[in-house]
């Protein structure tokens, strides 16, 4: 080293020496020609050529390099997930260290009832979806309702059809009301045929007149008067016994408010679809049909809600991932009666890792600033560099290093080449102003 400096030194005095000495003797200046310029004539100067040739010289850099130790952080906390449910936990797809994403099923609980509750309620659904639609069409076919004349006449051959039942039902109801009265009259008649019968017959047969029977003369006329009154009177009785008969029959075939009352009733059911045929719906038939439909509406929507809780309920039972990261901590194992908010799993969020020094001096922070690039080297890919840039700059020093503070640098890197985990250490060299 020593010889090198003394070395420098006497070709320094060497050429202060030669500077002033001048240019030697018969050496021409290196002046270019005034004259020969003015006159039109341009000459070429060796000089010329020389700074023609000259490259020009790159920019000189500017700012500093800092060099910082750090090491790889998670910066957001563990996460603890736990269901909001009570149940049995039936499956369990995670252990510890497993990396998982967001939307993976964690673990589930017991739910057979809960499927069910889905599917009846899917089907109640259906059912009021179906409601909803035959309200929907009855209110439209009354809504652009049109006379059909095919209807009209069947209508009008129904009524006329009524008509001619109800006048035969009252000409029937007429003819066996004759009939019973008829039937009547002969059961009075046959009444007082078996009272004279009978009075014939006790005074054929009065005790008082048994001494007729020891009269030659009267005896023949006696015997012969009490056979004929028993004869009559039998066949007066059997007469009042047909009389009853005849008028049961007669009053068997006769129904008249019955036959009456159905027979205006199908005259009035007739009418009644004559005048629909015809003059269409009214307007509270028309507001009892929307009525219907906003009634199904409702139905439906009731229905839809209860299928959203019951879809929300078998969800419930389904523990996923919100985030991509790395299982922890598994702290419940399978057939574990759980309750709401019971731990099962903790996850480190890895997604948006940082890198965080540990050594930057107070000296070196006028100079940084966010947005900094950066260079990170980790000691587990020693050959490889991560490209960062300063996130922030932390407010608090972390302690001294000498008589110096220092700080931490947070600095964000994207990069998925490689399996970077917390707590990773290495070394990031920063690009200050």
């Amino acid at each position: 080293m020593k010889k090198k400096t003394i070395f420098l030194l006497l070709f320094m005095i060497f050429a202060v020496a030669c500077i002033q000495a001048g240019p030697p003797d018969g050496a021409e200046d290196a002046t270019l020609d005034v004259d020969a310029l003015e006159g039109g004539e341009e000459e070429t100067s060796p000089l010329n050529e020389t700074l023609d040739d000259t490259p020009t010289p790159a920019p000189i850099e500017t700012g500093v390099t800092i060099v910082a130790d750090g090491h790889i952080v998670a910066p957001n906390p563990l996460l603890s997930l736990a269901f909001t449910t009570n149940g049995r936990l039936l499956t369990l797809n995670v252990n510890a260290g497993d990396a998982v994403s967001a939307g993976d099923v964690i673990a589930t609980l017991e739910d057979t009832a809960l499927q069910e509750a889905v599917e009846n309620a899917r089907l109640q659904v259906a059912q009021s979806e179906n409601s909803l639609a035959q309200s929907q069409l009855s209110l439209d076919d009354l809504l652009t309702w049109e006379p059909d004349e095919t209807a009209v006449v069947l209508a009008e051959a129904n009524v006329a059809a009524a008509e001619a039942s109800l006048d035969q039902t009252q000409e029937q109801a007429g003819v066996s009301q004759a009939n019973l009265t008829s039937a009547n009259v002969q059961i009075n008649q046959a009444r007082r045929g078996v009272e004279d019968a009978q009075k014939a017959y006790d005074t054929a047969h009065d005790p008082g007149r048994d001494w007729e029977l020891g009269d030659p003369f009267r005896k023949d006329f006696l015997e012969s008067e009490r056979e004929a009154t028993a004869r009559a009177l039998i066949e007066a009785r059997e007469a009042l016994d047909v009389a009853f008969a005849q008028y049961n029959i007669s009053a068997s075939n006769i129904d008249n408010e019955t036959a009456l009352s159905n027979a205006q009733v199908s005259l009035i059911t007739a009418q009644q679809s004559l005048e629909s045929a015809t003059k269409g719906p009214t307007e509270s038939e028309i507001s009892a049909a929307e009525l219907q439909v906003e009634q199904a509406q409702l139905a439906l929507e009731q229905s839809q809600l209860a299928l959203m809780q019951a879809e929300n309920a078998l969800e419930d039972a389904q523990l996923t991932a919100p985030i991509s990261g790395i299982v922890e901590t598994v702290d419940v194992v399978n057939g574990t009666l759980v309750s709401a908010g019971t731990l099962i799993v903790t996850i480190l969020d890895t997604n948006a890792l940082e890198f965080h020094t540990t050594n930057v001096s107070e000296r070196d922070l006028g100079q940084l600033s966010e947005g900094d690039t950066a260079v990170i080297t980790l000691k587990t890919y020693p050959n490889d560099s991560i490209t960062a840039e300063i996130l922030r700059i932390g407010q608090q020093s972390t302690g001294t290093v000498g008589d110096a503070a220092v700080f931490p640098v947070i600095l964000s890197f994207e990069d998925d080449d490689f399996d970077i985990r917390p707590g990773m250490t290495g070394r990031v060299e920063i690009r200050g102003e």
